[in-house]
């Protein structure tokens, strides 16, 4: 089976402290079944990283849409994380992936 592969930049939320949790997101457009790879330098194969989802408004705030939209599996990697994940409708979406890590 061969996935689309979306590209993203991840934008950090919060600064970063050794200590602490820390929290970015990616904007993107899909449907189906899609593997969204985000690039952030900060990442490695080692870091803990959670992964939610949400469905966007015209004004790109978070909304909970008619769509369904899944986290599948999360695979962090030297510089970025890709994220598997499904939107459940048959047209592109507006959506968001949030990190905490």
């Amino acid at each position: 089976m061969t996935m689309q592969m979306i590209q993203a930049t991840v934008e950090p939320a919060t600064e970063r402290g050794p200590d602490q949790l820390n929290s970015a997101w990616a904007d993107f457009t899909a449907h189906g079944d899609v593997i969204l790879n985000g690039t952030a330098s900060w990442f490695t194969p080692s870091t803990l990283v959670v992964v939610s989802i949400t469905e966007l408004d015209g004004d790109g705030n978070p909304h909970m849409g008619d769509a369904r939209m899944t986290v599948n599996n999360v695979q962090p990697y030297q510089g970025g994380v890709q994220v598997r994940v499904n939107i459940e409708w048959g047209s592109d979406l507006r959506g968001r992936l949030m990190y905490v890590y």
